[in-house]
C-alpha cells in the first residue's frame, strides 16, 4: 500500500529573523495544526541567546505552506518556574485539536542536572481560543520520571480515538558515548489515557531502538494516515547523522517502514537541511498531506516540508 504513495520534498519555508527580544534563532520541533481551512499554525521552539527554547509559532498557507502568513510577536509558552522540570527550555512535542475544540499542546521540558547532562519530561498546556493562548494544566509533568524512562519520558503525541487518548512518546534510561559525548538512548512507547492528562507510569514497547544502527528514536508523532495508524520519528544514527523514519500499526504490532521516507534525504551542500533532516510532523488538511521538518542545527537554519503524492500508475 505504501508503494502507491511517495513523499516529495518541497523545500524551505522559514528561518527565524530575531522576531522579537528573546527569540534569537531556531525554529525547533515544528508541531502543526489546522487553525482554519486556509491556515496551518506551526508551533516551534525558538532559542534565546543562551540556547534556551520557548514556544512561538509561524502561520503558513494551508494550500501552499512555503507562503508564510504571520509570525508570532511573543512566545505562547515560556519556561517553567525555577527548579521545575521545564526550567531550562520547552519545545513542542505535538499539538492536537480535540473534537470538543480544545487545543492540546504537549511539550518537552528540559532541566539541567549535575551528574548527567539533562532530563526531559512531558508537559501539557491547553488552549480554549483555537491555539492563540495556552495555560499549563500543571507545573509538574504529565509524564514524569518512571522506571520505564528514568531520564526521558517526553515527546508525547496523541490521537483521540475510540473514546481514549492514544499516545506515543520517547523513553530513555541510558546513554551512548558517541562522537565524544554521551548521547541519550531513546525508543518509542505507547500508552492510553482517558483524559489526555493522566497517564499510567508504564506503557507498552512500540518501536525499539536498534543499537547496531542508531542510538535514538526521538519525538514520535502518532497520526492517522491512509487508513492506518502511523508513528513518525527522528532517527539518530551511530554516525551522528539525523534522518526521519516511521512505523505503522499492523495487527497489533508496529512495523518499521523507515525506507518510505528515503525520498526526503539530506539537502545539497549549502542548503538548510544538508546536515540534518529532523523532527518530522505530519498533518492531513483534508486536501493535502504535508510533513514538516527542521534542518541543520536542530532548526537553526529553519524548517521545510514535504508533500505526500499518490502515483498515477
Amino acid at each position: 500500500m505504501l508503494t502507491k504513495y511517495q513523499w516529495i520534498k518541497k523545500g524551505f519555508i522559514y528561518k527565524p529573523q530575531q522576531e522579537f527580544a528573546g527569540w534569537h534563532d531556531h525554529a525547533m520541533a515544528p508541531a502543526p495544526f489546522l487553525k482554519d481551512e486556509d491556515t496551518i499554525r506551526v508551533y516551534v521552539g525558538g532559542w534565546d541567546e543562551n540556547h534556551i527554547a520557548r514556544i512561538g509559532y509561524i502561520d503558513v498557507d494551508a494550500h501552499h505552506p512555503a507562503r508564510v502568513k504571520k509570525v508570532s510577536s511573543h512566545f505562547v509558552l515560556d519556561i517553567g518556574k525555577d527548579g521545575c522540570f521545564d526550567d531550562n527550555g520547552v519545545f513542542p512535542a505535538h499539538v492536537y485539536k480535540h473534537p470538543d475544540g480544545r487545543v492540546f499542546l504537549y511539550y518537552t521540558g528540559f532541566q539541567k542536572l549535575a551528574k548527567i547532562p539533562f532530563s526531559n519530561f512531558s508537559g501539557l498546556a491547553i488552549s480554549t481560543d483555537n491555539g492563540d493562548t495556552f495555560q499549563r494544566v500543571s507545573q509538574a509533568p504529565v509524564m514524569d520520571r518512571a522506571d520505564e524512562g528514568l531520564y526521558t519520558r517526553a515527546g508525547t503525541s496523541v490521537i483521540y480515538e475510540d473514546g481514549v487518548f492514544k499516545a506515543c512518546y520517547s523513553v530513555g534510561s541510558g546513554w551512548y558515548h558517541i562522537a565524544g559525548k554521551d548521547r541519550p538512548i531513546y525508543e518509542v512507547n505507547y500508552s492510553e489515557s482517558q483524559n489526555g492528562i493522566d497517564f499510567p507510569k508504564c506503557g507498552q514497547k512500540a518501536v525499539p531502538v536498534d543499537l547496531t544502527k542508531e542510538h535514538g528514536l526521538g519525538r514520535p508523532q502518532i497520526v492517522k494516515l491512509l487508513g492506518k495508524t502511523f508513528c513518525f520519528y527522528t532517527r539518530r544514527t551511530l554516525d551522528f547523522k539525523y534522518f526521519i523514519g516511521c512505523s505503522f500499526l499492523e495487527k497489533g504490532h508496529w512495523v518499521r517502514a523507515d525506507q518510505w521516507l528515503s525520498t526526503i534525504p539530506h539537502g545539497q551542500k549549502g542548503e538548510f537541511d544538508c546536515d540534518m533532516v529532523y523532527f518530522p510532523a505530519v498533518i492531513d488538511t483534508g486536501e493535502k498531506i504535508f510533513l514538516f521538518y527542521v534542518g541543520n542545527g536542530y532548526g537553526k537554519d529553519g524548517f521545510g516540508y514535504a508533500e505526500l503524492i499518490k502515483h498515477d500508475h
